[in-house]
């Protein structure tokens, strides 16, 4: 009989860990935020070539889930606008680069414009413009959780 209770008592104490497996996203990290950073480009802006990275966290396109390219090229931004988001961010960077094209003519011009959220409220807002005499323009943002 005391067998048999060691063993109930064994039995139930496996049967509750296994049961605590959590089914969450995962655990939120020390000193992390989530991060959303929504991006939008107007004016003559096919007309400049463009590179973005985003980097600090496993980004996603939002709505979809799917996975952020390392690199935001011109191919990747073609449309006027769009949205990613990460968990589990120490600190967000954001590089932007941008040139006039030379195979195309001028005048032109065109605006850049990134709205950062942390743990969904608003923290910044930045605009850069441009245009075809602007030359090569670097743009650089960090933001770090713990601030």
């Amino acid at each position: 009989m005391k067998k048999l209770s060691i063993f109930s008592l064994l039995l139930c104490m496996v049967l509750f860990f296994a049961g605590c497996d959590d089914q969450g996203e995962g655990p939120v990290l020390p000193d992390t935020a989530t991060y959303r950073v929504d991006y939008s480009q107007s004016g003559d802006y096919e007309k400049f070539i463009k590179i973005i990275t985003i980097g600090g966290g496993d980004f996603k396109v939002r709505g979809t889930g799917e996975a952020m390219p390392p690199v935001l090229f011109d191919g990747n931004l073609s449309e006027t606008s769009y949205s990613f988001e990460a968990d589990n961010v120490r600190e967000l960077t954001i590089h932007a680069a941008n040139e006039f094209s030379a195979v195309e003519d001028g005048p032109a011009s065109m605006q850049m414009r990134f709205v950062i959220y942390k743990n969904g409220k608003q923290i910044d807002e930045k605009t850069f413009n441009y245009n075809e005499a602007s030359g090569e323009k670097n743009e650089y943002l960090n933001y770090k959780a713990n601030d």
